[in-house]
């Protein structure tokens, strides 16, 4: 049986997601179906293909056969299917006439295909099973009548709201709500608050209180501040929601008359939620708000959810109370009213703007200065004529909306002030110009001229703007600013030098590989090492062709001199197998100090490859020869703190007398630190090629086992 219905299952999942869009020559006529149907041998997955398809080209010829099927458990559901979909009065007479005859699943099934087809005629039967002693049945019943709706339904489920079980009261209160969904305003509402006064579970009076709300209009408002002020949370939350939802003449006025009534700790969402209305009629009383004053934290929630709504729906006409609300003293309403100024209206409340701060002095021109750089508005002369203020609080915001819309004609005026010598400027001012160049030279299109004036710059400057020049190259990123920084990294200024070869080790793209190589092959440049790991770090862990990887491996190897920059030519090699990376290893190989490292990693790189002759004479060149490894014995950890990893080692031993860990940390590949704080070691005794041989390593070292004598 379990089986059978994995197949039936498969089958309606392939059938849903390919359904037959038009009647092809595969598809057999109603009759040759109809016997699919009566056959004694036809299996049930046929039969259930068969219904899928009555159910589009069946007619009332096929009732019968599929309704033989409603009490067979495995085709049941694909019969209803059917009968759904047949809109012939035969198909729901079929339903009707089946369920005296079924029980369990398969009534509640049929229950259910009559609330889908509005069966009137069923609600006598369906009235009866409201009180049957399987809820499951008594809930489908009052589901269905509630699909169905109509008068004698709803006197059937108001009767059941009564019923002693819960669930069954909940059932058909549902039903209720869905039958005031098919009524007339007044009659829906009228049965809302029917389902209100009973005691059915909190759900279904949320439903209601949403019902009753909407279903009155204008006049649903009192209960929806009624609402706002439950102690039950979905019932706040459903009221908020109908807020947004009720409609009808003159709803906007009435909520707005009810702002007053709404209790304190809903005041401000409720204002949210007059703004998701989107009624430009609702900006008049959100601009009083804003104006009047805020001694409470409620009143600063309140007037910020004002300026949220102004945000929305704001016209010119809005900018006053706006720019009063960004230059208040309260910080929360200052930023709101920023947050407004920056977000409200479209582009052509941006001339408005740029009107409003010609006109305005003081605090109010440094918001609007705040704003047009916030809206990247093209108000150039405005942000020049700023710039020369004697306020140093306007200076800075006229620099930094520059540094948010200047063009390369307005660089050299933020460039002035960033890159100045001159010690009486002011830090602050210096700061956000600096940071308004670094913002306009990122954003420019052109780079190279960007670069060029930036360079031109630097010739008359000192060393600090030098240095903060070099920055703003690397916030550019690019081949033309990584010309820049190159030409700093090979001068003759320690101080350049230092900075750039810094700003290059973190560098973003690939191309930064050749200044690094040019700096690493000096052998006289300070920062040749950090040059080197610059470089090798670009090796590592940036994406690349295979060819240009091996090449810039291979180019390392010309400037690595030191066995700490070779270990990171070894773990690029490891991480990026090829022949040429064998190749490298195999020359690393060649130093004493770095053998066994060089061992380890050629032989996972050997693992990684395909066997060819090249392979093996590049392995022997590493001195490393096929053997059979076995471990007798192998403990890890300190003096009096030992494990026995023997049967953890012996699952991780190859063919060669080098054995690759699962994980190249010790204690995640045996279990755990036995001695946690102490250095400790991994002793192993083994037989290679049946001579016995002991080897020790320290904690984390390659497992190269010595060749016994």
């Amino acid at each position: 049986m379990f089986v059978k219905q994995s197949i039936l299952l498969i089958l309606g999942f392939l059938l849903t997601c390919f359904p037959a869009v038009g009647r092809g020559e595969d598809v057999p006529t109603e009759e040759v179906m109809i016997a699919t149907l009566t056959s004694a041998d036809a299996p049930p997955a046929d039969k259930a293909i068969t219904c899928k398809q009555l159910a589009v080209y069946g007619s009332a010829d096929c009732v019968p056969a599929v309704a033989a099927l409603l009490s067979d458990p495995e085709l049941t559901s694909w019969a209803r299917i059917t009968l759904e979909a047949i809109e012939d009065d035969a198909a729901e007479a079929a339903l009707i006439e089946a369920a005296p005859k079924l029980e369990g699943l398969p009534l509640v099934g049929v229950i259910n295909s009559l609330g889908v087809k509005k069966s009137s005629a069923a609600i006598d039967l369906l009235t009866q099973h409201l009180g049957s002693d399987n809820e499951t049945i008594a809930r489908a019943a009052a589901m269905s009548l509630g699909k169905i709706g109509g008068s004698d339904a709803i006197a059937a489920l108001k009767v059941a709201t009564g019923a002693p079980r819960m669930n069954v009261r909940s059932a058909a209160a549902e039903g209720l709500i869905r039958c005031a969904e098919l009524l007339p305003a007044a009659e829906a509402a009228e049965l809302y608050d029917f389902v209100l006064e009973k005691d059915v579970p909190n759900p279904r009076i949320v439903e209601a209180t949403r019902g009753a709300i909407l279903a009155r209009g204008k006049d649903g408002i009192e209960l929806l501040v009624k609402s706002l002020g439950s102690d039950n949370q979905r019932i706040r939350y459903i009221a908020l929601t109908a807020t947004r939802e009720l409609s009808g003449e003159g709803v906007a006025d009435g909520l707005l008359a009810a702002r007053s009534d709404v209790p304190p700790s809903q005041a401000a969402l409720f204002l949210i939620a007059l703004g998701d209305r989107g009624e430009a009629t609702m900006l008049p009383a959100m601009l009083k708000i804003i104006a009047q004053p805020a001694p409470t934290d409620t009143d600063i929630d309140v007037k910020t959810a004002a300026l949220g709504v102004v945000q929305r729906i704001g016209d010119p006409s809005c900018l006053d109370a706006l720019i009063a609300a960004a230059t208040d003293d309260n910080d929360v309403v200052a930023a709101a009213g920023r947050t407004a100024l920056q977000n409200v209206g479209d582009e052509d409340m941006n001339s408005v703007i740029v009107e409003r701060a010609q006109k305005a002095t003081g605090d109010a021109l440094k918001t609007w200065i705040e704003v047009i750089g916030a809206r990247r508005i093209n108000a150039i002369e405005l942000l020049v004529a700023a710039t020369k203020q004697n306020d140093v609080s306007i200076q800075s915001a006229a620099l930094a909306a520059l540094g948010d819309v200047a063009t390369l004609d307005e660089l050299p005026i933020l460039s002035k002030v960033a890159f100045s010598n001159d010690s009486g400027r002011d830090n602050g001012v210096h700061a956000t110009a600096l940071k308004a160049v670094r913002a306009a030279s990122v954003r420019m299109t052109d780079k190279a001229a960007c670069v060029d004036q930036l360079e031109a710059e630097m010739t008359n400057a000192d060393l600090a703007a030098q240095l903060e020049i070099l920055e703003i190259f690397a916030a550019m990123g690019g081949p033309d600013a990584l010309q820049a920084i190159e030409k700093s990294a090979l001068s003759s200024s320690a101080a350049l030098q230092n900075a750039a070869t810094r700003l290059l080790g973190g560098w973003m793209t690939v191309d930064a590989a050749n200044v690094l190589e040019k700096v690493a092959a000096r052998h006289d440049h300070p920062y040749r090492i950090r040059a080197a790991r610059g470089y090798l770090r670009l090796l590592r862990q940036f994406p690349m062709p295979p060819a240009q990887r091996n090449e810039m491996a291979e180019t390392a190897m010309s400037f690595s001199d030191r066995d700490d920059e070779k270990r990171l030519i070894l773990d690029a090699a490891g991480r990026y197998p090829s022949p040429k990376m064998l190749q490298l290893v195999v020359q690393i190989g060649e130093s004493e100090s770095l053998k066994n490292e060089a061992q380890a990693v050629g032989m996972a790189i050997a693992r990684d490859l395909k066997p060819s002759d090249q392979v093996a004479k590049l392995l022997a060149e590493l001195d490393i020869e096929e053997v059979n490894v076995e471990i007798v014995r192998a403990m890890y950890g300190a003096a009096g703190e030992q494990v026995d990893v023997t049967e953890r080692l012996q699952k991780q031993v190859g063919k060669l007398p080098i054995i690759r860990l699962a994980n190249p940390n010790y204690n995640s590949n045996f279990g755990g630190d036995p001695a946690p704080g102490k250095p400790k070691q991994l002793t192993i005794e083994y037989r290679l090629d049946g001579k016995a041989g002991s080897s020790v390593f320290n904690e984390n070292d390659p497992i190269v086992l010595n060749i016994p004598d």
